[in-house]
């Protein structure tokens, strides 16, 4: 891999690095440290792939002018269009084929509305010119005396008749009918009835659908009579994300990240290639990305890499030395082994039972 430091600039800076440790390591020397190379990998790939198709369209009234700035086609599998230049935006065109724009007449309508049918066309309805009064409902509590009726009809002793107490007759009225103080109902003073609200008596009321038009628009048509006919083409430009990462363990992954000098590629077509200088092992991993999807217009892809060296030193047996080249040189940092992290791991978990058992026993020796 092109950059890579060589071998021995990698054991001199561990060395140097396990020195100021104070470990006299002498990794370059001959069979002391032992060495091995991974491949750090941020590949990204993102498509335009292109769909198309197209579809009858009818919509109400007259969109021509609408229309007008929509560009044309005569085969939608054939129209060129611009490959994106960015291939993660969703692009979406809509097209008119050629010949294909026209108007029709609606059916189902008389230029635009119909008769109401909620009044038939009448522009109204008949309506009750009296309705029961709300307070007494119409019964014979609407006056205590005659019932709504103008001539008393109680045959009960006035002793058992309603209102017979001053605090019944305070809330009654004069009646209308049989002119009977205290007696009749206040809302409709002992008529049983009141003058409709919705006609006021007159016995017709206004439909409240038409207005009283007697006609109402057709909603279809949205009230224009006609309708736009078209065939329309639509291609849509949507981004595909694919992505093959292989960044390390996670507690170098921050550190390799900044302080890195990765080595980045860009392919933007199906026929730029991979770098030369690739793994033949990630090449393996990397070339089916490449291959052409069916419908795919446009492509970005991004190869970043890292060389990352793993060195394992005798006399520092419970670190791994990890380096990278920088900038600015060769980083290198440490980390204890797998075994080094188990046995301090079961040191703790061991420090955690003795501490749990200690408190029991204290909790047991109190009661």
């Amino acid at each position: 891999m092109a950059g890579r430091p060589s071998d021995t600039e990698i054991l001199e800076a561990v060395g140097a690095h396990a020195g100021r440790r104070g470990i006299a390591a002498g990794a370059s020397d001959p069979g002391v440290a032992v060495l091995s190379w991974q491949t750090l990998l941020d590949f990204r790939i993102v498509r335009s792939v292109e769909t198309r198709g197209e579809r009858a369209m009818r919509q109400p009234g007259t969109r021509r002018e609408e229309l007008a700035d929509r560009p044309t086609y005569t085969s939608i599998s054939s129209h060129r269009i611009t490959p994106p230049a960015d291939p993660s935006r969703t692009e979406v065109w809509l097209l008119v084929r050629r010949a294909s724009l026209g108007e029709e007449w609606c059916e189902d309508c008389d230029g635009g509305t119909n008769l109401c049918g909620a009044c038939g066309g009448r522009g109204g309805r008949e309506c009750p010119r009296f309705v029961d009064c709300p307070a007494c409902h119409g019964g014979p509590d609407s006056c205590w005396e005659c019932e709504g009726t103008g001539r008393s009809r109680s045959r009960r002793p006035a002793h058992l008749r309603p209102g017979t107490t001053p605090a019944d007759r305070a809330a009654r009225v004069r009646c209308e009918r049989c002119r009977t103080s205290d007696a009749a109902c206040p809302k409709c003073r002992g008529r049983r009835q009141l003058d409709c609200p919705d006609c006021g008596k007159s016995g017709y009321v206004q439909c409240g659908v038409c207005a009283g038009t007697k006609r109402v628009t057709h909603q279809e048509c949205e009230g224009t009579g006609r309708f736009t006919v078209w065939t329309e083409g639509w291609i849509h430009q949507n981004p595909h994300h694919e992505k093959e990462r292989r960044l390390g363990r996670l507690d170098l992954r921050r550190t390799t990240a900044n302080a890195g000098r990765w080595q980045e590629t860009v392919l933007r077509t199906a026929t730029d290639k991979l770098p030369d200088d690739l793994d033949e092992a990630d090449r393996t991993l990397l070339t089916p990305y490449l291959a052409r999807r069916d419908g795919e217009v446009a492509r970005h892809a991004t190869l970043r890499r890292l060389p990352l060296a793993h060195v394992t030193l005798p006399a520092d047996p419970h670190h791994v030395y990890y380096a990278f080249p920088t900038h600015s040189g060769i980083e290198v940092t440490t980390r204890p082994t797998g075994e080094r992290v188990r046995y301090f791991a079961v040191i703790a978990a061991a420090s955690v039972a003795v501490v749990a058992l200690v408190a029991i026993l204290a909790t047991l020796l109190l009661r």
